[in-house]
């Protein structure tokens, strides 16, 4: 007791900012940022968010958000936390700021596992700069899978490194929806008399929504009933909608496009929690997986692959403790097919993982997320007394000088009056030649520059020890030559 209360003296009246990439509602580093600020708020801490891009929030975060680009922050708080899910220009500042920070993974999905080279080059991007995480702090994990994946990345070390699951609001999933609202979603989707499996995220490649239409078309003639409802933006980029169009091919191909329902992007998606019999997650790469928890407050059965941080959401590692769900081999739609004709045929097994599923969520309740940041954030300001770690290979010079983007540049004219209207007109008209190419040409020439300094540090301690070990050997010589 008196720990928290001395880690509560600690936030209350600091001043901590919140770097995100993009924030909105209904996406998961998006919910997890408000979830965060929200912990923040709770221990009388000054809250400020800060985003490139804002979308809608509610009116508690949008009170404290600010859309700004990585020349304008202010850099004048206690404590900085960088959420990284993807990398972003604003995420540089650790290289410049002097405050304690923290790195908040949530894990990036492996190039290999989308098609699009474009895709690729953005996600090796991703993974080559989480060696930002050098410069801060402390590190901060939503699972043992994301933490080991930062470990293999970056060798950050690992006392350095917490753990912190996600915070799942686990009332607003198990209070009952209006019985009305729930007849007119199966109205609106022709869902009466069907048996609902349900999945919810982003329409993206590496979430494999390919292996459930697989095996809803292995399963459709023994359960015609059977319906597949995804719950999802389909129209969040081009990648996405390309990917909605060959997924809804795919379902005409295996004669199953009436069995198949991809809603698009909703208001809320907790009704349709209480449409399902079974939730599931065919995903390759999570490294959380919100929709677990709260598939399991809104009491669902889970089935999900066995890769990434799922079984460990789902309690699974630990081969003397009963799962709170049900794991297919990744990749494999007939185990998964299986797997749902299996549970779906058992009753008894369908209560009894329902039971365990609501045991394992009271896990990640807000309750022990609040108490999760309040340990963490005195973590961060007691660690910024000390000496930060340090680099395998300390940064060269070299190093120093290998970012040649120009993230300060602004578009700027001195002309009275009209002035803002052309900065307007000349950054949106060339918008889709710098954002779309000549940034990323850059980010890689800074990338290659860096791989090439650490290159040539390595290469030099090399010859510094290869000299050290002549001189040795010169002195040797001499002593048995004299």
């Amino acid at each position: 007791m008196d720990q928290t209360v001395a880690a509560s003296k600690k936030i209350a009246s600091r001043r901590i900012d919140i770097l995100v990439n993009a924030l909105r509602s209904n996406e998961a580093t998006g919910d997890h940022t408000i979830a965060l600020a929200r912990a923040l708020l709770r221990q009388q801490a000054t809250v400020r968010v800060f985003s490139p891009v804002v979308g809608a929030l509610p009116p508690d975060i949008q009170m404290i958000t600010h859309t700004l680009d990585a020349s304008d922050y202010p850099a004048d708080a206690d404590l900085c936390i960088v959420q990284y899910a993807a990398w972003y220009p604003l995420a540089e500042v650790l290289h410049r700021i002097k405050m304690p920070t923290i790195f908040w993974y949530h894990g990036i999905t492996p190039p290999e596992l989308w098609s699009a080279a474009a895709d690729q080059a953005i996600l090796r991007n991703g993974r080559q700069r989480t060696n930002l995480v050098w410069q801060a702090t402390l590190a901060v994990c939503t699972s043992p899978f994301t933490a080991q994946e930062l470990t293999e990345l970056t060798h950050y070390p690992s006392e350095r490194t917490l753990i912190v699951p996600l915070g799942i609001d686990t009332r607003h999933f198990t209070t009952p929806c209006d019985p009305q609202q729930l007849n007119t979603l199966r109205t609106r989707w022709n869902l009466h008399g069907k048996r609902i499996l349900l999945y919810v995220g982003r329409i993206a490649e590496h979430k494999r929504i390919d292996l459930l239409i697989d095996a809803m078309a292995q399963l459709h003639t023994d359960l015609p009933d059977l319906h597949a409802l995804i719950v999802g933006d389909v129209a969040a980029s081009t990648a996405t909608r390309d990917l909605h169009k060959i997924l809804q091919a795919q379902a005409v191909a295996k004669g199953i496009e009436p069995a198949i329902t991809f809603t698009g992007r909703v208001e809320t998606v907790t009704p349709y929690y209480q449409l399902a019999e079974l939730y599931v997650q065919p995903s390759q790469h999570e490294g959380f997986g919100a929709p677990l928890g709260e598939a399991m407050a809104a009491g669902l059965p889970v089935i999900a692959s066995a890769s990434g941080a799922m079984p460990w959401v789902l309690d699974a590692n630990l081969v003397d403790k009963e799962a709170a769900g049900c794991l297919f081999t990744p990749g494999d739609s007939v185990d998964l097919a299986h797997q749902i004709k299996q549970l779906l045929a058992d009753p008894a097994r369908r209560t009894a993982l329902i039971a365990r599923g609501k045991a394992r969520v009271a896990d990640f309740e807000l309750e022990s997320f609040d108490a999760h940041v309040q340990a963490v954030i005195a973590a961060a300001l007691t660690s910024a007394q000390q000496t930060p770690p340090a680099p395998s290979r300390p940064p060269s010079p070299l190093y120093a000088a290998a970012d040649v983007a120009l993230r300060d540049y602004k578009v700027r004219s001195s002309i009275p009056g009209l002035g803002r209207l052309i900065e307007w007109v000349r950054t949106n008209s060339t918008a889709h030649l710098k954002e779309a190419y000549l940034d990323r040409i850059i980010e890689q020439q800074v990338n290659y520059n860096r791989q090439m300094a650490q290159e040539l540090a390595r290469l030099q301690a090399e010859v510094e020890a290869l000299q050290r070990e002549i001189d040795a050997l010169k002195r040797r010589d001499d002593r048995m030559k004299g």
